[in-house]
């Protein structure tokens, strides 16, 4: 498990940071001003870090058999949770939220696709994919949460000094509190369906949804929610099972 985490964290802050530093370097010296073709596709070309690093420590045969079965495996009551938390997600941001008017109702089916996938979807192969799973079987899933929070929002700090890009100049506390809450709740996604696919789709409902809609400091109040939410819930069904 150790170098398993040790070998995934290498290679994903080795190529998003690097990618990024590039970025960073290249508007510095005025070659690019973000986010251009240049930056932007070495920008996502960083997003991919936690992506490629999933697939190259992929357990057993690296098939695409193996790849799918890693991205779509899940349990039996898997669209049940889907259903249920993306209807759970919708209402508090419909309910905390303003929805943004200028962007149009046919430009959010587009806009969640990229989140799913280039917009922070692809993130999951490697943050509940691996990470998660492999701390589980040294810490609590509460604990494995936290760290791998704290992990994924650190990986997110070059982001925050590329002028154009949606981090920029974003207060680092609270994003950080953000993030560690959110993936609680994509922690429990995890543990409920065992799918990576469940997660990325959250992760690029989330990012959609926070761009549809004008919460302000109120994603904040979403994000504490959404994890004391699951925390409730697996407390209530740990409590059950040891009874």
């Amino acid at each position: 498990m150790k170098n398993k985490v040790k070998k995934y964290l290498f290679i994903t802050f080795g190529i998003s940071w690097i990618s990024w530093l590039i970025v960073i370097l290249l508007i510095q010296f005025g070659l690019a001003k973000y986010p251009d073709f240049l930056s932007g596709l070495i920008g996502i070309i960083g997003t991919l870090g936690p992506t490629i690093a999933s697939i190259m420590i992929l357990d057993g045969q690296k098939s695409l058999k193996n790849f799918f079965h890693f991205i779509f495996n899940r349990k039996e009551k898997t669209y049940f949770y889907l259903t249920l938390f993306s209807i759970i997600l919708i209402l508090i941001f419909s309910f905390i939220g303003t929805y943004n008017k200028e962007i149009p109702l046919y430009f959010v089916i587009p806009l969640f696709i990229y989140a799913l996938t280039f917009g922070g979807g692809f993130e999951e192969l490697g943050w509940r994919g691996v990470l998660q799973p492999n701390l589980e079987k040294k810490h609590s899933f509460i604990v494995s949460a936290l760290i791998t929070g704290i992990i994924w929002g650190l990986w997110h700090a070059p982001l925050q000094i590329i002028q154009g890009y949606a981090l920029f100049d974003l207060s680092f506390f609270p994003f950080m509190f953000g993030i560690i809450m959110f993936s609680i709740f994509l922690a429990y996604i995890y543990r409920k369906t065992n799918s990576v696919f469940c997660c990325a789709f959250f992760h690029g409902l989330y990012n959609t949804l926070t761009t549809i809609f004008i919460t302000n400091i109120g994603s904040l109040i979403i994000e504490l929610l959404l994890a004391l939410l699951c925390i409730v819930l697996y407390y209530k069904e740990k409590r059950i099972n040891c009874s």
